[in-house]
């Protein structure tokens, strides 16, 4: 019973008598018995993984520091680049937000009880207890910004998406943190986010950005520094205040 508790708990909200969501289910279940193969093998290998992997300065850093490069460097094509990646990711973590707390709770696999996930050597089974696992927001935030560059910059827009792969979102999956599925619903997100959303929303707002970045100068980078870490830590203190917030009222 406990097993057949928590394989429905690990199952989508929707109903899956629909054969889409029947197969995606299949998918999901397949990709966690593909990574537990590997999750009692090593506990260097899972710390590695998991825990140096995750560390913002390793898995968001370089992206942050490369959006400032662009900024800088003399190609000017860059700026209104720069500008849409950084919108892309507040509106990919806006939207995939939202339907976290839309939707009903969708327990993430190391909470689920799932028998296809098995807790890798030196994982925390108590990490983001309370957090809903679909969409994936980091999986939202990294394809936004790699599709961003994509279209600037060929080569470095494929070493972004990469980057978010195999860095960012299939440790995410080894850890239980998300199921596949979870992941592909937040890479869409952020891929539509930046094509319908970002793009039209940076030319509207370039020409008054770059008026702020010439009057105020000062006052714009410090803001552009605040910004920065803010999507570096992913806005995690606001977001625990806001979950807070929520329990309380």
């Amino acid at each position: 019973m406990p097993a057949l508790c928590g394989t429905l708990n690990s199952i989508t909200v929707v109903p899956d008598s629909h054969s889409g969501f029947v197969m995606l289910n299949s998918f999901d279940a397949y990709i966690m018995g593909l990574m537990s193969r590997y999750s009692q093998t090593s506990l260097t290998a899972n710390k590695f993984v998991i825990q140096f992997l995750d560390l913002n300065s390793v898995k968001l850093l370089p992206f942050i520091v490369g959006l400032w490069l662009l900024w800088f460097s003399k190609t000017l094509r860059f700026r209104p680049a720069v500008v849409e990646a950084f919108l892309g990711m507040f509106a990919s973590i806006g939207i995939s937000r939202l339907i976290q707390n839309v939707l009903p709770e969708r327990l993430r696999p190391l909470h689920s009880g799932n028998p296809e996930f098995v807790l890798p050597l030196g994982g925390d089974p108590q990490a983001l207890e309370h957090w809903s696992s679909f969409p994936s927001d980091h999986a939202a935030l990294f394809f936004a910004v790699s599709t961003t560059i994509w279209r600037v910059w060929r080569p470095l827009g494929a070493v972004c998406y990469v980057w978010s792969v195999f860095v960012v979102c299939i440790p995410r999956i080894y850890a239980g943190y998300h199921y596949a599925s979870d992941i592909l619903g937040g890479a869409a997100i952020g891929v539509l986010v930046a094509l319908v959303v970002a793009r039209p929303m940076q030319s509207s707002l370039m020409p008054w950005i770059m008026a702020l970045e010439k009057r105020y100068t000062a006052a714009f980078y410090a803001a552009f520094f605040i910004l920065s870490y803010e999507f570096m830590t992913m806005f995690i203190e606001l977001r625990r205040v806001g979950q807070a917030l929520k329990h309380l009222l």
